[in-house]
């Protein structure tokens, strides 16, 4: 599916961001790891991303779910505007966010919430082993975070749990390369460079809104459809 892999696409280039908010978690847990010795190191650190791209596709499940009961009511015409509407802010988020328009953009709808998570922060990293960076990964991936907004909203678009699931697994998998290989290193980025990876992102989340909308207008019979969807 063309989201699937335009919703990997946004969660590489938008991997610097995660860097922002997460990269210091990274950070602490290969910190206190250290004494464990490299390989061990490195699974830790698997494990921690394999819990938070765990909950990932645990909410694109169940937004594609929520989305598909939509199928099930009567008026399935207004449940296909309700799609309609879904990947048109999907696109309109990403194309703000392309063109930086701050007051509407994917990180500008992210909040302060992330303070709730310090206390499982601190037990995971007291004692880091693979079962707690992996109960880590899994809360923080409940963390408010713009650059999972638009593809969630995407996936309920889908109205499928396992193509909701799909696109949000796509998603965290892109973003796994930078957080596991290079840490926090988004310091030696460029504020510039920072800056047009996120305009990336934007426009790839665009893309999936687009790519959404030109879906679910086809089987609405609207406009014309692609042969591999």
């Amino acid at each position: 599916m063309t989201e699937v892999w335009l919703s990997f696409l946004a969660g590489l280039a938008g991997s610097t961001h995660c860097l922002g908010m997460c990269g210091g978690i990274v950070a602490a847990i290969a910190l206190h790891a250290r004494d464990t010795g490299p390989g061990a190191q490195r699974l830790i650190l698997l494990s921690y991303n394999l819990g938070r791209i765990g909950t990932y596709t645990l909410l694109g499940i169940i937004a594609g779910f929520m989305g598909s009961s939509l199928d099930m009511l009567t008026m399935k015409t207004a449940a296909s505007w309700v799609f309609v509407a879904a990947n048109l802010f999907v696109f309109l988020v990403g194309l703000v966010s392309f063109l930086q328009v701050s007051s509407f953009s994917l990180f500008s709808l992210e909040s302060s919430g992330g303070r709730i998570f310090a206390g499982i922060l601190r037990w995971a990293v007291s004692d880091a082993n693979l079962f707690r960076v992996f109960v880590l990964g899994l809360a923080l991936g409940f963390l408010p975070c713009g650059l999972v907004y638009a593809p969630l909203i995407a996936a309920a678009a889908t109205g499928s749990p396992l193509a909701g699931g799909a696109i949000m697994a796509a998603l965290g998998l892109g973003t796994l390369p930078l957080l596991f290989f290079f840490g926090t290193a988004s310091a030696a980025l460029t504020a510039r460079l920072r800056g047009n990876l996120f305009r990336l992102v934007g426009l790839f989340v665009a893309l999936i809104g687009l790519t959404g909308l030109w879906r679910v207008l086809g089987k609405m019979g609207y406009v014309a459809k692609f042969p591999f969807w």
